[in-house]
């Protein structure tokens, strides 16, 4: 248990940071990815600590999206899907990617963002949403608030850390006092962003492309409601003079970034208020709303993944261990998914559940959804060069957007730049990524698909398929966050034997914990006798077809591989129906 919760508190009497600290799990980086783990791993029932370098939190937005399968993680940690929504971009202003000379200009094309409509609905009980990071953020701290075993501490600066056989010494600042003291984790875990004090410490490389493109962050608020009229977007990529840029919309009422390119030694200093107010009258078209610019912040566009995840016993998460291009939305996503992989181990070794070799498949599962997200979003980054091209788009020439319209007006150039607009659609629907990702290479024949192409099947190392059940839930809302679960169908043996398997686990059956509604027992692949094993995080470990002493010992067998990787393997022959992991 954490010792000492005095520090970053506001009541009282400032006290001193004591000497050191023991906790479970140390977090390093109170971020969304570093909040989010902390929220896991005390539902999971592992206390932590997370220390966050910054006394405030900065008000940039920074990442806009939480897409499907993080919203359902999000809802299986316990977070208020009603408080997220609430503060989330309205749906009809979020639904469109818009690609103009100006946000006043002429409109090129348009395609949707994501799919946020009802009928994906099918395919997942959380459609996308659009949310600024602070406000992400906010919710997520609110949570912690109402959370017990976890503890955020604000303005605590990581310096370093020496791994022992049992434990990880951290060294950590008081920056309000300069005072240093220790932090003593069993684990510790790098949540502290792509420029990881943690990661650089280690000494642990980043493999890719680390300067793609050199760009300036410029936040702005403005009331556009009355410009836009009846083209609201999330995204608006511009084609006018000067470089390419894009203009983020989280809320078209006020908040506002422009992305804008530049050269590789400019800084902050270089985009005053006078440039920056240049810059974003020439985006919108428009001298008539009044601007506010908030941030100026610089950012380098790279491409690159952590050559290990894993080093003794700390873990990098979220950017520490990969950065996107944000084209895509992948970033921020990935890391979601990367602390719902982790803390479940992490909680399951402690408890005596799992050997602590289950930790390595940290790496092997996750890094390989990572460099997948990488490269697709480098593709995504480097789409729009077609329809540069087809546009004839040449930023330096002071009548580019003449040009363009030119072209827009000549029949003969119409369908090649409708076809190049609807080349960038893979950019903007990307739901096999975000929802069709396996586990142990059991979907890989499926990578040749577009990746908006999302087909879920119940097979090992997928996700568990969501259906909406007779009472309303998903199936996804059946399965115990912290503990494997045995979900099976009418009529079978598991129920009785399920004490057989070696290991606890919660046993869901159907027509007494839930109940299938039409055809979803055969779209889940469950036949009455039939089980699915399923990971707290939704990841299916075995499947069987039927209930027989060989499918019993297959499940032990997959149980026992999985959670104790030491153990020695059965021979035990199974159906070629079931599935191995």
């Amino acid at each position: 248990m954490l010792t000492d919760t005095t520090q970053g508190e506001t009541k009282g009497n400032q006290c001193k940071t004591p000497p050191s600290i023991e906790v479970p799990v140390l977090i390093v980086g109170g971020g969304p990815i570093g909040m989010l783990g902390g929220i896991m791993l005390a539902k999971r029932g592992l206390p932590c600590l997370v220390a966050e370098k910054y006394p405030q939190r900065l008000d940039a937005p920074k990442a806009h999206a939480l897409n499907p399968r993080s919203l359902e993680i999000c809802a299986a940690a316990g977070l208020s899907m009603n408080r997220l929504h609430a503060v989330a971009t309205p749906r009809h202003e979020g639904a469109d990617v818009r690609i103009v000379t100006s946000l006043v200009g002429q409109q090129i094309g348009s395609l949707p963002y994501e799919r946020q409509d009802e009928a994906v609905r099918t395919l997942t009980r959380w459609p996308l949403i659009n949310i600024s990071q602070p406000a992400f953020e906010q919710v997520l701290e609110q949570t912690i608030t109402q959370t017990d075993q976890v503890t955020l501490r604000k303005g605590l600066e990581w310096v370093s850390c020496e791994q022992q056989p049992d434990q990880v010494i951290s060294t950590l600042i008081d920056r309000a006092s300069g005072e240093r003291f220790q932090v003593i984790s069993r684990y510790l875990i790098a949540a502290d962003g792509a420029s990881s004090t943690v990661r650089e410490h280690l000494g642990i490389p980043m493999l890719g492309p680390h300067a793609l493109q050199h760009n300036m962050m410029i936040h702005f608020e403005a009331d556009l409601r009355e410009l836009l009229q009846e083209r609201p977007a999330i995204l608006y990529f511009l084609f006018g003079p000067g470089p390419s840029r894009v203009l983020i919309a989280y809320d078209i009422g006020k908040t506002w970034v422009l992305m804008h390119r530049c050269g590789e030694h400019e800084t902050a200093a270089n985009f005053g208020p006078e440039v920056c107010t240049r810059l974003i009258r020439q985006a919108i078209g428009s001298d008539k709303p009044p601007i506010q610019i908030k941030n100026v912040r610089p950012w380098v566009m790279s491409a690159q993944v952590a050559q290990q995840y894993v080093q003794g016993r700390v873990f990098l998460a979220g950017d520490a261990g990969h950065r996107f291009p944000p084209s895509g939305g992948l970033g921020l996503n990935t890391g979601v998914a990367d602390m719902d992989n982790l803390t479940w181990k992490l909680a399951s070794v402690e408890k005596g559940i799992a050997a602590p070799g289950i930790l390595d498949t940290y790496e092997s599962e996750r890094q390989g959804v990572a460099q997948t997200n990488m490269r697709q979003s480098l593709s995504n980054a480097q789409r729009m060069k077609v329809l540069m091209d087809v546009l004839g788009y040449n930023p330096d020439a002071p009548e580019t957007v003449k040009h363009i319209a030119q072209r827009l007006a000549n029949t003969e150039h119409h369908l090649a730049i409708q076809e190049a607009v609807e080349y960038q659609r893979e950019h903007f629907d990307s739901l096999r990524l975000q929802l069709g990702y396996a586990y142990g290479g059991t979907l890989q024949q499926e990578d040749s698909l577009p990746i908006s192409d999302f087909r879920p099947k119940a097979v090992v190392g997928a996700r568990l398929p969501h259906h909406t059940l007779a009472d309303g839930r998903s199936t996804l809302d059946l399965m115990h966050f912290a503990d494997i679960s045995l979900l099976c169908g009418h009529n079978s043996g598991w129920v009785a034997n399920s004490h057989r398997l070696g290991f606890h686990v919660h046993c869901l059956a159907q027509g007494r914990e839930y109940e299938m509604q039409g055809h979803c027992p055969v779209l889940m692949g469950l036949s009455k006798s039939g089980a699915l094993l399923v990971r707290p995080d939704g990841h299916i470990l075995a499947v069987a077809d039927a209930f027989s002493e060989d499918s019993l010992q297959y499940m032990q067998n997959a149980l026992r591989s999985y959670m104790h990787p030491s153990s020695e393997p059965s021979t035990t022959t199974i159906s070629p129906h079931e599935q191995h992991h």
